[in-house]
């Protein structure tokens, strides 16, 4: 895997639990850059208390010395740990999302890694809105590391096979989940999952019998699996183990069920765009998968894909 950038939000109190040592191993073993980031929220009522006192400046700039000590003392105990990783630190003020969008940014990282563990969720899958919101309005792959991660030994990519305008991307998710496989020593599972949609149009409307219906099924089936494994010919020679896994029935549905009852570690999902929606939404199939899932989640853009907080900072 090439040298990553990659980017750590956290709290300056926040211990480093073992689901965010998953992230520091990777960018350990590839020699990479990790900067941790504090967001020190800019609060609507600072401007109230500085019209009444003229403080405000006086409290963020105690605050930002505060969680500059703290995260330079966070970087050299891992650095003890990470003899591989060049740490570095930064302070940002602002809305915790945007900037760290923005941060990530600045930096060209490779991934952000964010502990998706909240401690007021009333579901296990449940991610907060600073995740999700980093998910849907992020360039860079958001790693959302589940508190119960362990060691990464199965990653599932995601693949949509149904518009052949997406065969980049499905390119681009399975190079980031070989290359995650290769430091982890991970098995690379290609998931589709498609169902006959037409199938109740076919009946009604061209009179189609069970045995054309079943025939058909087939054929449609038997061509995803060729595609699936077509995908997976550039890694013949990888010495990562790799399977295709062809499930049928509704993407929402069947594709949580195989995560959680085959013991997936990390699923990665790419969540494109709709078109015409401005400022962009993570489509609702991505979304419904995403809140069933309690493990560690990826989700990337394709590459045409522009944020709306960075395009309204320009």
């Amino acid at each position: 895997m090439k040298c990553i950038q990659l980017l750590f939000p956290i709290v300056p109190d926040q211990p480093i639990n073992d689901s965010l040592h998953q992230a520091l191993k990777l960018a350990d073993q590839c020699s990479s850059h990790v900067t941790l980031l504090a967001v020190i929220e800019d609060l609507a009522e600072f401007k109230e208390i500085y019209r009444y006192s003229g403080t405000t400046l006086n409290i963020l700039d105690e605050a930002t010395k505060v969680y500059e000590q703290a995260l330079t003392q966070q970087a050299q105990l891992l650095k003890s740990q990470y003899a591989n990783i060049k740490f570095h630190t930064k302070i940002r003020i602002g809305v915790p999302y945007i900037e760290i969008i923005k941060e990530a940014k600045e930096l060209n990282a490779t991934m952000v890694a964010i502990d998706s563990h909240r401690a007021d969720k009333t579901v296990a899958c449940q991610r907060g809105s600073n995740t999700l919101n980093l998910m849907r309005k992020s360039e860079v792959p958001i790693w959302s590391i589940s508190t119960n991660a362990t060691l990464v030994k199965r990653v599932v990519a995601a693949i949509d096979l149904t518009n052949q305008d997406y065969q980049n991307f499905n390119h681009k998710i399975i190079a980031l989940a070989s290359d995650v496989c290769s430091v982890f020593g991970a098995e690379l599972i290609l998931c589709h999952a498609w169902r006959l949609e037409s199938e109740g149009f076919l009946r009604k409307w061209n009179r189609y019998e069970d045995i054309d219906i079943a025939l058909l099924s087939k054929s449609m089936r038997d061509d995803r699996m060729a595609r699936l494994q077509s995908l997976l010919e550039p890694y013949e020679n990888s010495a990562i183990t790799t399977n295709v896994e062809l499930l049928e029935g509704e993407t929402r549905e069947v594709l949580p069920e195989y995560v959680v009852n085959s013991d997936i570690d990390l699923v990665i999902l790419g969540s494109l765009s709709r078109e015409g929606i401005a400022g962009f939404l993570m489509g609702n199939t991505a979304e419904s998968i995403l809140n069933q899932l309690d493990c560690s989640v990826v989700t990337l853009k394709p590459d045409s894909f522009k944020s709306p907080v960075l395009s309204e900072s320009e």
